[in-house]
């Protein structure tokens, strides 16, 4: 009657942002339990993973339709992108190669979903240490 009520009507999004966001979700929930200070570091990435989701729709159905990525993959793949350029932007970093904790924190994150897309077969297992080891004498040579 006064219109104080009213429901806002959202933005839709594509069927691919959906299941990818669906999936971030289902991270979360299992990403549970880890320590308050890395579930908060998830709780800031995902914010920010969804906000490029929502400006960058295309990616996710090129990802998932195009090139065929598992949802769960392309997801492993986003939190580890960001990440880790977050990491290496240095503004998480306390000291010259020392990370705060929000720093260790991505870190952390990192490495898990890394993991997660060697044990699909995603990335191989060899590549992927390897690649590991110079972004850690990376974050060293940051701050």
């Amino acid at each position: 009657m006064f219109g104080f009520f009213k429901r806002k009507r959202h933005a839709s999004f594509s069927p691919e942002v959906q299941v990818l966001w669906s999936e971030v979700e289902k991270f979360r929930v299992r990403y549970r339990g880890s320590g308050r200070s890395n579930e908060r570091a998830f709780d800031d990435a995902a914010e920010e993973i969804f906000a490029t989701l929502i400006a960058q729709g295309s990616f996710a159905a090129d990802l998932i339709i195009k090139r065929g990525w598992s949802v769960a993959d392309a997801t492993h793949m986003m939190i580890a992108e960001h990440v880790s350029a977050e990491i290496l932007s240095g503004k998480l970093h306390s000291y010259r190669g020392i990370l705060n904790d929000k720093g260790n924190a991505y870190l952390k994150l990192f490495k898990v979903c890394t993991e997660k897309m060697i044990s699909s077969g995603r990335i191989p297992a060899q590549e992927s240490y390897a690649g590991m080891r110079e972004f850690e004498q990376e974050i060293a040579a940051i701050g």
